[in-house]
């Protein structure tokens, strides 16, 4: 291309899109978001905000998309999982809610970290997520499927009943258990549900999967940590349930049902540098590992006092 004198001028190929998925409650005029916007731009991306009806927004642009950049709490991050995940693009996870484990920056550090995609500084960790599927083999029983959940896959009794369930991990039988539900979650979301419920905290870098009864009816039940290469396999031995992903309802599992949980596609998350680390995350946001009684400074403590010497 030539200026004005003729002159042959270099132009910068676009370098994709960059979109910005918004919480409903969120400001789309925040100076933090202006001012990433901004960055973006200058960084040789085209940018796009969508806050409401994202999907028809986003959806069209998903081959020339580069991040997706999701501002709000945890639930704004998983539906913006839903929308890119298998389509490989990384998330951003900016948080601007009450607790945000999921998201690696402040919404006050959103312009450092567009700035750092842009010139190729940030990290990418690619993380577990589930598939599941219910009675594709058991007709005429209707069928049900979700391709992605970030978190877990929880089935849960209808009303104040128990349901009998019998859980396998692939073909091993892990037994049946009368229990008000059973959640099925990944080593992100040990920290969501699962963790509620008695599960452990997984680092998420662990391959695994989490199995927690809910409320089970039984002197000794642990939740078990298993590989994500497994299967899990629920069938409904007695009674109904619904099965949600991520909290959102998919499905039914009735008596003579079977539902079957796998590894989904890989979530790849973006993460600037000077991201917190998972157990710092651990820390600061559920409380994990601060004594429960600190020393108290310049005064009396309840701490016991040193052991003496013997005599």
């Amino acid at each position: 291309m030539a200026d004005k004198t003729g002159d042959e001028v270099s132009v910068a190929e676009p370098r994709g899109l960059i979109a910005f998925l918004l919480n409903l409650h969120e400001d789309p005029q925040s100076p933090p978001l202006l001012e990433a916007i901004a960055l973006a731009q200058e960084a040789g991306f085209q940018a796009v905000v969508a806050q409401r009806e994202p999907e028809a927004v986003i959806g069209p642009q998903l081959p020339g998309l580069r991040l997706l950049v999701s501002v709000g709490g945890d639930g704004t991050l998983l539906y913006g999982a839903r929308l890119v995940a298998a389509a490989g693009i990384p998330v951003l996870g900016v948080n601007h809610g009450h607790l945000g484990f999921l998201a690696s920056v402040e919404l006050a550090e959103l312009p450092a970290a567009i700035a750092a995609f842009g010139e190729g500084r940030c990290g990418h960790l690619i993380r577990g997520t589930l598939r599941a599927v219910i009675n594709e083999d058991r007709a005429p029983l209707p069928p049900a499927r979700v391709e992605l959940a970030v978190n877990e896959v929880v089935l849960k009794a209808e009303a104040f009943n128990l349901v009998r369930i019998r859980v396998r991990a692939d073909s091993d039988l892990i037994g049946d258990f009368d229990a008000d539900g059973l959640i099925v979650a990944t080593s992100i979301g040990s920290t969501a549900y699962s963790l509620s419920a008695g599960g452990p905290p997984l680092d998420p870098a662990v391959p695994a999967l989490v199995v927690t009864a809910l409320n089970p009816h039984a002197i000794l039940t642990r939740s078990l940590v298993i590989p994500d290469s497994c299967e899990v396999t629920v069938e409904m031995l007695r009674g109904r349930a619904v099965v949600a992903a991520d909290g959102i309802p998919w499905g039914e599992l009735v008596e003579g049902g079977e539902m079957r949980v796998g590894r989904g596609p890989g979530l790849d998350f973006c993460e600037p540098p000077g991201t917190a680390g998972f157990f710092s995350r651990l820390r600061s946001k559920t409380g994990f590992g601060r004594v429960l009684k600190p020393p108290v400074v310049g005064g009396e403590s309840d701490a016991l006092p040193p052991a003496q010497p013997p005599a």
